[in-house]
Formats: structure tokens, sequence, C-alpha cells
């Protein structure tokens, strides 16, 4: 199992950079931006400029807010800029991005993305004077590259989390970018057998898909302080509405007491009533939490269900400004080095 790296939340580009260099330097194998607070491709850019040899990919950038072919382009130049080391990831966004930001509709979304990722697909990896053609419900493209790609194949995974969405990115997808909040039970038991459920109908090879997995890393020396971080971090994906992902995540592995409870306290305002409310077996299994050691232990339980764990770190209370509060961190990647 290789382990990645989520980036996008640090408080300036400048210090994404650094640790990025940084991360690469204790042996971290990828690295990964968002378009949330920032924007993927933008970063994931500074990003490759910054590092050598660690793979650069973006976990995700949302299609709603962009069209394929443009979306294509860019994948294409990163992986240029690169080297090679590009993966381009692809997701729905959520109802706080579309909705409550944008004002977007993000109905439709699974004809939509079965488009969006069939144009994408054949932008990134069409050659120089080839005929692009794609007429879909939603989206459609009719154009030719003017160069070859820099590599014979580029990656593309789709964000899923849903059952239908999940089975979608097996038919289309190379991988199945599975967000934030995963138990190694929701993928080797739902994720998994799902998506290549989708792959065997649309008569792909299912040993093709790759399984990233993104996992949220609450790391502290003190763990009941560790433990803390990730109830406000949980709850929080309740504000101001509950996300969508991590809500239908939730009540897949039979939550959804907590779930509806968040549902009702988050929007109002009411965080520390949530968090006192947070099972201790979503901590335990949905997220890596505790000293070194045990984000350590959880970390290897992973190993033989995500082809590659992609670790996003949870900020701590009174930890200090920039490069400092990553130590354990880096600490913990080097461990797997």
């Amino acid at each position: 199992m290789k382990i990645g790296m989520m980036l996008g939340f640090e408080d300036s580009i400048g210090t994404m950079t650094t640790l990025a260099a940084e991360a690469e330097k204790a042996g971290i194998h990828s690295l990964y931006t968002v378009d949330a607070g920032r924007s993927a491709t933008v970063t994931a850019a500074a990003v490759i400029g910054a590092t050598e040899r660690a793979r650069i990919g973006t976990y995700i950038v949302n299609a709603y807010a962009r069209e394929p072919w443009m979306t294509g382009i860019e994948a294409r130049d990163l992986n240029e800029i690169s080297g090679g080391r590009f993966v381009l990831g692809v997701g729905t966004g959520n109802l706080h991005f579309n909705d409550l930001y944008m004002g977007i509709d993000s109905s439709r979304s699974r004809a939509k993305m079965r488009d969006f990722m069939t144009i994408v697909r054949a932008v990134v990896n069409g050659g120089a004077a080839e005929r692009v053609r794609y007429q879909g419900d939603v989206h459609r493209i009719r154009w030719r590259a003017t160069w070859d790609p820099a590599t014979p194949s580029l990656p593309v995974y789709l964000s899923a989390s849903g059952p239908k969405m999940v089975r979608l990115a097996g038919e289309v997808s190379d991988g199945v970018a599975v967000g934030i909040m995963s138990s190694i039970e929701f993928v080797r038991d739902i994720v998994r057998p799902n998506a290549r459920e989708g792959a065997e109908a649309a008569d792909r090879d299912p040993d093709s898909l790759a399984f990233p997995v993104a996992a949220t890393v609450s790391i502290n020396q003190d763990s009941e302080k560790a433990r803390e971080s990730t109830r406000k971090s949980i709850c929080k994906l309740y504000h101001p509405i509950p996300h969508p992902y991590y809500d239908s995540q939730l009540r897949q592995l039979g939550f959804s007491d907590f779930a509806d409870k968040a549902t009702e306290l988050m929007p109002a305002g009411r965080l520390r009533e949530a968090m006192e409310l947070v099972p201790d077996e979503v901590i335990d299994t949905m997220t890596i939490t505790g000293n070194l050691e045990e984000c350590v232990a959880r970390v290897r339980a992973y190993e033989g269900i995500a082809d590659e764990l992609i670790l996003a770190k949870t900020g701590q209370s009174g930890e200090p400004k920039g490069m400092a509060a990553y130590e354990d961190f880096l600490e913990l990647v080097h461990t797997f080095r």
C-alpha cells in the first residue's frame, strides 16, 4: 500500500509547497490537491514545481465547476510539466460548493458524470490529430489534439460514495476515489464489490481498477486531544448543511441516529452538543486518530484494502502555525518510507 497526502488547506501556498517538499523527503508516494478553498489545478502546478519524484494529483476537481474539455486540457498540461507524474481525480463536488457558493444545479449527477468522464478520458489520452467525438445527454465534444500527450495514458479517477456512483465509477473510470472518512469495512465490503460489478457490466477488467482511499488523520501526543479534534471535524461535515458524501457513508455503516442528530444540531450552530454524540466506533473505524503509535497501527490496518492511503491532516487545538504543525504528521509518513 502506497502512502499519499492531501494538500490544500494550509495557511498559504508557500506553506503548501514547503510541506510538499518535506513530505517528499519523508518518503511520501503522492501528493493531492483539492477544489475547496483553493484551485486544485493551480495548486497542483505549484506542488509539481516544488517536487521531483512524488506523484501529483487532484483529489478532486469539481466537475460542476468545470467543463470536461478544459479539465482534460489542464490535466494534459499538468502531466507534461510534471514529467508524467500526474493523475486526475474528478468528482461532483457537494451542496456546500455547488448550491451555496455557485448556485449550480447538481441534479442528474450520474448522467453528467458518465459524459464528463468519457470526454475527459478521451481528451487526456488523445493523440495528435486523432478525432475525439462524443454526444451525450449533458456534454458533447468535437475536437482534435494538436500534439501527442506526454505519456501514453493518464489515470482518471472518479470520486464516489453512494452505491450508484460507485458502480458508475467502475464503468467509466480508472479508479474509484473514496472519500476522507471511509472505514475498512466500507471500502472492502461495499465499494470494491460494487465497483467491480460496474466494470464487469461494462465489459471492462475489474482488476484494472485502482482503489485510492483518503482518510482523516488526527495525530497528537495526547490521544484524547486527538479524539476531540476528530469529533469536531466530523461534526463540521454537517455545517452549514450536511455533506452528502459523508452523511451517506455514516448511514450506510449503521450510524443513522448520529447522522440525524448532527443534521439537526450543526446547522443550528450547536457544535458542542453534536460533538458529545459522536460515537466512539465512528472515530475508531472511520478515521485515523491517536498518538503516533496508534495512528501507525490504524494505517497498517488498511493494507490489502486500499491501493493507496491518502492522509488528510486534522488540525489540533492550540497547534503552532506553519510547518511546525506538521512535525508529528511527517513523522507518521516517514514511518512508512
